[in-house]
């Protein structure tokens, strides 16, 4: 992989992170919108907490970072 030659490790896992946090906030939002599609609201509102955590969960991980950054 390129970037990792022409990166320090340092400077790639911030990035790397910073990805999965917003891979997690996306898949969080596509999870909420498929709770509003099921037939019946079967099951929706427990697909809605979990989309929930999911997005509490990628902002802590956030927040904590800037936390730990200074």
């Amino acid at each position: 992989m390129r970037l990792s030659k022409s990166l320090p490790q340092e400077e790639i896992m911030p990035t790397y992170e910073a990805q999965l946090r917003q891979d997690l906030r996306d898949y969080a939002l596509e999870l909420r919108q498929l709770a509003y599609t099921l037939p019946e609201g079967v099951g929706e509102h427990d697909l809605l907490q979990m989309s929930g955590r999911m997005r509490a969960t990628a902002d802590q991980v956030d927040r904590q970072g800037s936390v730990d950054d200074g």
